[in-house]
């Protein structure tokens, strides 16, 4: 298949070699893969799982081609240059450095790489499958090997664990006032039902919403009683979950208030960060099809339609950022950091995002939509809008 000219954009992705939102895992895990120095961590051959690879021991060859490849292949991914190639070169680079050293190897590492390298072996017919395919098992063997342990039924590996990982003194006091092992039996038995309902839920549509939700709770509560990310693991299942996520195509209309000053400008604003071009912003006045919306709602607050249904106000901005890929580089990128830029807080900003954008802060966020929109003349005086919603619409 031919692909589309080369976008040096690191923000684009749409029209590079993997079809959306494939694109978007490749970039945010790149950065990840830089933002975190992880490429340097790529180690020489030592303890090899394969003993042909002794024939590297001692020489310095191989501890830095499989760096400087990873290096390279992250950066024309960013640039969208041949991503699927970058990617799979990004692979072979991490999984031969996995396999040439058995000091090396931790779960995350060997994840991001088995991940690329299925994003090289992926196109646009084979769509998203194999990535989805690697997610699913790498729950299904997590639950699987917690359930067949018997010091995670019991609790008593997360007892241990606990005691060497979370930094929390509320979880110790109310383990104490708790009856013995009471507390570590129930985390275990709570995480091997949420990885369950990872797995099951994402082998199905209408299930894959709620198991990518129990999954950002489940990597979310681990940072927050630990105030770690488990090398990149905090980052990259996340970021791997986008791969369940049905993108939209270019053309989504967003009806708005031709007649508001506000909604003018915030018309330009959310254009200039829409970089694939995938909303169509109309406004309702000049409309031929109002996709059986009235025109008082349609005065009183903008509305997203898409193939999947109607959306207005708070939650019609929501879904927006969910399909720009601007909100998910500056959510990674400012939770990229050392663990000190926060005062050890990280936690805190992950939070914030997991609750901004979770449905049930739609509520929330459409209350305070409403209260911004009926006060928008006093808040923005700049701004004329032929809507007064000071006034009731009865008087009008």
């Amino acid at each position: 298949m031919k692909t589309s000219s080369w976008i040096v954009n690191p923000l684009r992705c749409g029209g590079a070699d993997l079809p959306m939102p494939l694109s978007l895992v490749a970039k945010l895990l790149s950065v990840c893969l830089l933002g975190r120095m992880v490429w340097l961590t790529i180690p020489g051959p030592f303890l090899p799982f394969l003993p042909v690879l002794d024939y590297f021991h001692g020489s310095q060859l191989l501890g830095w081609i499989l760096p400087a490849i990873a290096l390279i292949g992250a950066l024309a991914v960013l640039f969208n240059y041949r991503v699927r190639a970058a990617s799979l070169a990004i692979g072979v680079s991490f999984l031969l450095g996995v396999l040439s050293s058995r000091i090396y190897f931790e779960n995350n590492v060997m994840f991001l790489g088995c991940v690329f390298l299925l994003l090289g072996l992926s196109d646009q017919r084979t769509g998203p499958w194999l990535v989805r395919a690697q997610v699913v098992l790498v729950f299904f063997s997590a639950a699987l090997n917690k359930i067949l342990d018997e010091s995670w039924r019991s609790g008593h590996f997360f007892d241990f664990w606990a005691k060497m990982a979370i930094n929390k003194p509320l979880y110790f006091k109310l383990a104490d006032v708790l009856p013995a092992m009471f507390l570590p039996r129930a985390m275990s038995w709570m995480t091997i039902a949420m990885e369950v309902t990872i797995c099951l839920g994402l082998l199905f549509r209408r299930s894959r919403t709620l198991a990518i939700w129990t999954g950002l709770l489940l990597h979310l509560g681990m940072n927050v009683l630990t105030e770690r990310t488990f090398g990149i693991f905090f980052y990259i299942m996340p970021i791997a979950y986008l791969a369940f996520a049905d993108w939209p195509r270019p053309g989504i209309t967003v009806l708005y208030d031709g007649d508001c000053g506000i909604c003018a400008r915030t018309r330009r604003f959310m254009e200039r960060l829409d970089l694939e071009g995938l909303f169509q912003w109309q406004p309702f006045q000049q409309a031929s099809d109002l996709h059986g919306i009235s025109r008082e709602a349609l005065h009183e607050q903008l509305y997203l339609v898409t193939e999947k249904g109607k959306y207005s106000g708070f939650a019609a901005f929501r879904m927006m950022a969910l399909y720009n890929p601007i909100t998910y580089f500056v959510m990674l990128v400012t939770l990229l950091g050392p663990q000190a830029l926060y005062f050890h807080h990280r936690s805190l900003l992950a939070v914030f995002y997991f609750v901004l954008f979770s449905p049930p802060f739609i509520p929330i966020g459409q209350m305070v939509y409403m209260v911004i929109a009926r006060n928008r003349r006093s808040i923005f005086p700049g701004d004329n809008c032929a809507v007064d919603f000071s006034v009731p619409r009865a008087q009008k």
